[in-house]
């Protein structure tokens, strides 16, 4: 018999047998210990083993960040289920498709999405429902349940994302590979037990579930604000001695621009982290300016969170690169053949290590295409690597617009705007902008009177999560298109980009 691997559940379970009373996880909804994250997990396991679930069944998680989610992902971890997080801001119609894709088998909701879920009843009337009050109420029951014995290979969490059509994908996640997601971050970034790290980004997305994991791996406290709100960030920062945090430009940039900021607030950190979109040079000046180096990364679903950054050492010196592959991860860029680029020359960025995900839930055509048969992962991400091994991204070839740090797909837009009145033709694009680093912008061909940018967002409404909708509209006689169709959105977004409306 081999060495044993670690399950997401053992990770915890060893952390509290080694620092039990350590503090854990600091949020709006309770703060615990290691001891007590274990036990608040195996009572919530115990809750949901009596409601059925077991070995392989996919829970959804409609709740907001903090300890509660925590101790929920730990639970069905503990029973080897899956987890499945769900985007809090998505409409009622995008959180249906994903239910139905992943078959799963309970809805687990806060009171503050009641009316998301009751929705939800329409359109799954056989989904089952359970409001977290009730869960609580019921484990306070339930018969405690021991562990599952989980296999490295088995999936701990179904995470879903868009996919270049709009219409979204899961992403099959197992225990072995958030084990390595922590791994690989261990000798990359300075984070040291007993270290406080601030976690402002959604646990919906796999990068929050990464660091939550890595802070009980290494015994670090972590600390989950209710909401983004600069001040009270900066006042948990100085209150509870942060170390370091990852968030979205916009935020860091927020930080910064606050009335109450004070260098003295930020005493204790000693770096922050940037991504989820590209990440203005001059904000990362500003940071080194105080002297907190602000480091870039670039990962993804696909990859568990880690994928390239660049270290605190360079984060000034090669201030707008995303970096090299975290210790663990192998980094290469490829042409459209397959060969290897030369420095300075444009190829797709191609990750490779034990963090990457398997594959897509049920889509055996887009895991193809995706995930190379030797565990190479296709960004889709087109980048430029120097002399060092640095890589500075030039393009997202999926055409990915990233407003905010939340991922928009033009088609799914472009779907819903397609029949509306008054339009002809129709084409979503990503344009820069200081503050949410691109904004969604429909060009639109009018048939007879065009519609209002007002009438445009009345039409997302219920439809699509609403930073999904268009903040600026431009008109156009025709769009450019080739030969055969193909819309040229390149040349599109650059027309827009310097001869506006």
């Amino acid at each position: 018999m081999g060495p044993q691997t670690l399950s997401v559940s053992d990770i915890l379970a060893r952390r509290a047998a080694t620092g039990g009373t350590d503090r854990a996880v600091i949020a709006d909804d309770g703060t615990c210990d290691f001891d007590g994250l274990e036990m608040g997990a195996a009572r919530m396991a115990a809750a949901f083993a009596a409601m059925g679930i077991g070995p392989g069944d996919r829970v959804g998680l409609l709740l907001p960040a903090g300890l509660a989610f925590a101790q929920a992902f730990f639970a069905l971890a503990r029973l080897g289920a899956i987890a499945c997080p769900l985007n809090t801001r998505l409409s009622a119609a995008e959180l249906a498709d994903i239910l139905a894709l992943s078959g799963m088998r309970l809805l687990l909701h806060h009171r503050e999405y009641s009316s998301t879920a009751e929705a939800l009843k329409l359109t799954c009337p056989d989904l089952r429902r359970q409001e977290l009050g009730a869960l609580d109420l019921l484990a306070d029951t339930a018969p405690p349940v021991p562990a599952h014995p989980c296999q490295p290979t088995d999936s701990v969490l179904l995470v879903f994302t868009s996919g270049t059509t709009g219409r979204a994908k899961g992403v099959l996640i197992t225990h072995d590979q958030m084990l390595w997601a922590s791994l690989t971050m261990v000798p990359t970034l300075d984070m040291r037990a007993g270290d406080t790290h601030l976690l402002p980004v959604p646990l919906f997305h796999v990068g929050g579930l990464s660091f939550l994991l890595h802070c009980v791996h290494l015994g670090m406290v972590l600390v989950i604000p209710p909401r983004w709100e600069a001040e009270t960030v900066l006042t948990l920062i100085e209150s509870e001695r942060v170390a370091h945090f990852f968030a979205v430009p916009v935020m860091l940039a927020d930080l910064l621009d606050a009335p109450g900021f004070a260098l003295e607030r930020l005493q204790s950190v000693r770096w922050v982290m940037g991504g989820g979109a590209p990440v203005p040079i001059a904000l990362i000046r500003r940071y080194a300016d105080l002297g907190i180096p602000l480091l870039q990364t670039m990962g993804a679903t696909e990859t568990c969170g880690p994928g390239v950054v660049v270290d605190a050492a360079n984060a000034l010196r090669k201030a707008g690169s995303v970096g090299r592959g975290f210790f663990h991860t192998e980094l290469r860029l490829r042409d459209e053949s397959g060969k290897a680029t030369k420095t300075g020359v444009p190829g797709e960025v191609q990750l490779r290590g034990r963090h990457i995900a398997s594959g897509y839930w049920n889509d055996p055509e887009a895991t193809r295409q995706s995930f190379l048969p030797d565990g190479w992962f296709r960004t889709g991400d087109i980048g430029v690597m120097d002399e060092e091994g640095f890589v500075t991204l030039v393009d997202r070839a999926r055409n990915k617009i990233i407003t905010g740090g939340e991922n928009v797909y033009p088609a799914e837009v472009e779907r819903c705007l397609a029949d509306l009145p008054g339009v002809q033709d129709v084409a979503v694009i990503g344009l820069g902008d200081t503050r949410w680093g691109e904004i969604v912008v429909a060009v639109i061909v009018p048939h007879g009177e065009p519609p209002t940018l007002e009438r445009i967002k009345a039409a997302c409404e219920g439809q699509l999560a609403r930073y999904k909708h268009p903040r600026k509209l431009v008109l156009r006689a025709t769009l450019p298109r080739n030969a055969t169709g193909k819309l040229l959105r390149m040349q599109l977004r650059d027309d827009v980009d310097q001869n506006g409306s």
